[in-house]
């Protein structure tokens, strides 16, 4: 026992036999007090003022202790402003585990000067659970304040609605209810319409011909053309201004806020607004959505007719009971492209990249698809092994440090350690998904240790109960409990069949025939390589 722990022990036990002490002098006087009182009242009075009088006392003098004691601390070595940056970009599992070993599951880091609170294990699912006191949003805008690059792009011109705290979110909500797995039939021919579309496009190439592409570019695209003909409708999505629009609206709006953190205020301002803003994009939105919303409205279109997201807000009632006009509905939409197109096409970066270097993997796939009598989102769906690979490339294909939210009250974690209010946490999302302890039934599924990727782990799971859309608490990519990604299914729904899609329509390769390397900003968020891929056409399967 250190010398830390065994004072810790002293000063408990004296506050004890302090607290003892007084609640004898306590029940002494209560029972001076009571001589003349009834029995069944005395006994009463006796117990609820030692209660009261014990809980506060032990409140009293237990408190300072164990916050103190309980402090959340700073691991040891790091350079000057630096950090622990250099030791976490050399190895960040060693790190990890130093850090554990030295500190326990929470801990602060510190990284080019800011020191950050890092949950690893269990208490990711911890915080991920005690919404009140964390907030993801909060979170973000920390890091990027992407509310303030809309706020400074476009509020001359347009704000947006307030939301109360009764209030349905209309990006959110119509997505969780009508996005579920077994309503997306309704958007199967657009899906495959958007594919087909786009990949003529932009790989509209002879079977033998080979083209080289960043894999990004080519997947923000053809993920763009499906969000903008399923969630804006067949007229609106089928145009290509706005599709690739949409496909570059994420990228520039962090590329706003990061101008906002690194410049100040008046100099970022400036940038913005000559150089940076969104404001054509989100012109495009408006210009478009509104009037075919102002249809819905009136009735010369019906939203029954082809399902549509925009829709969907539109009819969504507010807390009043009113309804949204078309202005609020179609600026929501900004807000579901945020969300959505960026990390779709990053997922489905990360397969492609996977995929581009197991050849036996491809033909294995390719083997399944061929036993279906028509290839569609549906039919795709039914894969195992197209499913174990993404569920594989959510788990592994991830960021060291995510998850971030920033902390709204002042939070004692079940480890007793305090996380004061405006704090930004971190999950360690990598080592939890690759640490047996942590997930001990994805570990015993497969003998290929969790650190390394393995195409195949998922595919001898029980009942289908690891499926690359369902959320547990080994499998935290899309969160978990209330605040789980709502448009989950939808994603996985598209990613699966575009990656059927295009490995029966082309051999994709690196120029290595290795897997690229991750881009790794800060030594602690991943990105998908941005070596191109090399495109080789094969037989023509789409023919929509």
């Amino acid at each position: 026992m250190n010398s830390e722990s065994l004072l810790t022990r002293v000063g408990l036990s004296s506050a004890w036999n302090k607290s003892a002490s007084v609640l004898t002098f306590v029940s002494d006087a209560l029972l001076n007090q009571l001589e003349n009182v009834s029995s069944d009242k005395k006994r009463l009075t006796l117990i609820t003022g030692t209660v009261v009088t014990t809980s506060f006392v032990l409140w009293k003098m237990m408190m300072p202790r164990r916050s103190k004691s309980l402090k959340i601390e700073m691991v040891s070595g790091g350079l000057p402003y630096f950090g622990h940056y250099f030791e976490l970009l050399r190895d960040h599992q060693a790190f990890l585990k130093r850090c554990k070993k030295e500190k326990g599951p929470v801990f602060t880091i510190r990284i080019n000067n800011e020191d950050l609170t890092i949950v690893t294990g269990p208490l990711i699912r911890e915080m991920l659970h005690k919404s009140r006191y964390f907030n993801f949003e909060e979170g973000i805008q920390s890091i990027i304040p992407i509310e303030r690059a809309l706020q400074v792009s476009y509020d001359h011109k347009y704000k947006g609605e307030k939301l109360s705290r009764r209030e349905k979110n209309p990006v959110s909500y119509p997505i969780k209810h009508n996005f579920k797995e077994e309503q997306l039939g309704v958007f199967s021919e657009r899906l495959q319409l958007a594919v087909n579309k786009a990949l003529n496009a932009k790989l509209d190439i002879q079977p033998g011909e080979k083209k080289t592409l960043p894999a990004w570019e080519t997947l923000a695209l053809t993920v763009s053309q499906i969000s903008c003909l399923c969630f804006c409708g067949s007229k609106i999505g089928c145009n290509q201004e706005f599709v690739l629009a949409m496909a570059n609206f994420t990228k520039n709006v962090i590329r706003i806020g990061i101008a906002l953190t690194v410049l100040p205020n008046w100099i970022a301002n400036f940038v913005i607004k000559r150089y940076l803003s969104v404001e054509s994009q989100i012109d495009l939105i408006m210009d478009l959505v509104v009037p075919e919303l102002e249809k819905i409205r009136s009735g010369k279109i019906s939203h029954d007719q082809e399902p549509t997201y925009i829709s969907m807000a539109l009819n969504l009632p507010k807390a009043g009971g009113q309804l949204r006009t078309p202005q609020e509905a179609a600026f929501a939409f900004k807000s579901v492209v945020l969300a959505s197109i960026h990390t779709t096409t990053q997922t489905a970066s990360y397969a492609l990249h996977e995929l581009a270097c197991r050849p036996g993997l491809v033909a294995d796939l390719r083997a399944e698809i061929e036993k279906l009598d028509k290839i569609t989102p549906e039919t795709v769906g039914e894969i195992r092994l197209l499913d174990s690979l993404l569920r594989e490339v959510l788990r592994y294909d991830i960021s060291i440090f995510g998850m971030n939210h920033k902390v709204m009250e002042d939070v004692v974690l079940s480890t007793g350690q305090v996380i004061p209010r405006g704090q930004l946490v971190h999950g360690a999302m990598f080592d939890a998904h690759t640490s047996p302890e942590t997930m001990p039934e994805t570990a015993h599924i497969s003998l290929t240790p969790l650190d390394q990727f393995d195409a195949y782990r998922f595919l001898n799971a029980k009942d289908n109960n690891m499926a690359s859309s369902s959320i547990d608490s080994e499998f935290m990519t899309f969160g978990l409990f209330a605040h789980a990604c709502p448009g989950r299914f939808f994603a996985v729904h598209e990613i699966k069949y575009l990656l059927a899609i295009l490995i029966m329509r082309y051999n994709i390769t690196t120029k290595s025939g290795e897997r690229a390397q991750d881009f790794l900003m800060r030594g602690m968020t991943r990105f998908p390589p941005t070596e191109s891929l090399i495109f080789e056409g094969r037989k023509q399967y789409v023919t929509i």
